[in-house]
């Protein structure tokens, strides 16, 4: 079937008639053959009664094909009543075809005019009744059609929320079952749409958040190599302080290209863990002491605490301890002096449940707002001015760009954990902390960055 050249009406090519024709005739040789056969057999008539039936038969046959030919050409020259009377034209023709058959039988049969007028009476009700349900049904599943139809059509025109009443078909349980796959392609349509919109968005919000963090130390840099170059700094003191500080913005850089290119792979499904039996205990130890001058600088005690014997399990040691160490960066940069950060980990198992590593960022900070508590594990995303510090760092949840707790969400997940935050203070992270700060006073809010490990997958 092809389109016609408004786009709107179906018109059959020639290919398919002369498919279906032959199909037709072949149909009603076969069967004569066999009607000959059986009545050879059967009632054993001479040889003139014998071409007769023939003839009779054959002319039955051609009548019921030429009229057949002839309702589909009228359906598609007229475009009257299309797909409908394309359904319901095999009824029509069986009706004609018994009643045709009928007549020649009563003919031969040489009945009385009554006789003969009584049977076109009865053939006429039965064809009647025959014709009105054969058109009744071929409007039910013609009406699926076409809202199958129009539902492709707005789905063409981006109308992808459409969907099509899945019952429209009645007791036609294959147009039922087509109108709910197609309601289920539309659906994945959708989704796949939203993904794709939600993924543009957050590109676009990725891309204006690292220009922003790129722009600012390049300036940066370049005012005081500048400032060094042009001699307007000469102070061997002043010229050390701007080197250092060149140092540092270029480590900064440095630090964000790599959690960039991390995010990336994470994103993509590229990146490849190496896992070997290691114990993490001494993945948070190292991490501990990496982290305690900052700590010390920045005038916050820093605690690690294991509150049982961990079992050695099988990570990716390299990046588990990013994970921590991202954790531990985001808690020391959102502690106000004197305040405390605990980094503690637990072995949980129930009966009949599976082992569970537990490890927990504990902070005595300001806490997370309700808002934007949601979304600390997306990419870039900046909270409220209460959850910064200084100009001085990072004005980020998450450290570099935003991406390090996104990282951190995308590694334990890869090592089939999760990882949650609570702001205030859960009950069990609360009692972790007043068993380390005794002064109700010093134990603020906070926030805690906690994820799991399921031990029995991970374990050799």
């Amino acid at each position: 079937m092809a389109l016609n050249a408004h786009g709107r009406r179906w018109a059959t090519p020639r290919g398919w008639w002369v498919r279906m024709s032959l199909s037709w005739a072949a149909l009603v040789v076969f069967v004569l053959l066999v009607t000959i056969a059986v009545l050879v057999v059967k009632m054993k008539p001479n040889a003139s009664d014998t071409t007769h039936l023939a003839l009779y038969l054959a002319l039955s046959g051609a009548i019921a094909l030429a009229a057949g030919q002839l309702g589909l050409w009228v359906a598609d020259a007229t475009r009257k009543g299309g797909f409908r009377l394309k359904l319901a034209i095999p009824s029509i023709l069986t009706a004609l075809i018994i009643g045709f058959n009928v007549i020649m039988i009563s003919r031969l049969m040489f009945l009385s005019v009554e006789d003969s007028e009584l049977v076109l009476v009865f053939l006429a009700f039965g064809t009647a009744i025959a014709l009105a349900i054969a058109w009744s049904v071929a409007g039910e599943v013609s009406r699926a059609v076409a809202s199958i139809e129009a539902g492709a059509r707005r789905i063409a025109d981006g109308d992808y929320g459409w969907r099509i009443d899945e019952t429209a078909a009645g007791g036609t349980t294959e147009v039922n079952r087509l109108a709910h796959w197609f309601n289920s392609m539309a659906a994945s349509i959708q989704e796949a749409f939203a993904r794709r919109d939600s993924a543009e968005a957050e590109r676009r919000q990725v891309i204006a958040a690292l220009s922003h963090d790129l722009r600012t130390p390049i300036a940066s840099i370049r005012a005081m190599v500048e400032a060094i170059d042009e001699g307007i700094v000469s102070d061997p003191t002043t010229v050390q302080r701007y080197i250092h500080t060149v140092r540092a913005e270029a480590g900064h850089l440095s630090a964000l290209m790599d959690d960039l290119f991390e995010l990336s792979r994470l994103e993509s499904g590229a990146l490849s863990l190496h896992l070997e039996r290691v114990s993490l205990e001494d993945i948070l130890s190292d991490t501990i002491e990496g982290q305690r001058e900052h700590a010390a600088q920045s005038c916050i005690r820093l605690i690690g605490a294991v509150r049982d014997a961990l079992p050695a399990v099988m990570l990716d040691a390299r990046q588990m301890q990013r994970v921590v160490n991202n954790l531990l960066q985001n808690a020391l940069r959102h502690t106000p002096p004197d305040g405390t950060v605990i980094l503690h980990a637990g072995y949980t198992h129930e009966s009949g449940q599976p082992g569970r590593i537990v490890v927990q960022v504990i902070d005595t900070g300001e806490g997370i707002s309700a808002h934007d508590l949601p979304h600390i594990f997306e990419p870039t995303y900046r909270g409220e001015v209460s959850r910064r510090r200084s100009s001085d760092d990072q004005d980020t949840f998450t450290g570099h760009g935003g991406l390090g707790l996104a990282i951190a969400q995308r590694i334990v997940e890869a090592h089939r954990g999760d990882i949650s935050a609570f702001s205030p203070l859960d009950a069990e992270a609360r009692s972790v902390l007043l068993a380390y700060c005794n002064d109700a006073h010093g134990c603020p809010a906070g926030a805690v960055l906690r994820f799991t490990l399921p031990v029995t997958t991970l374990t050799a």
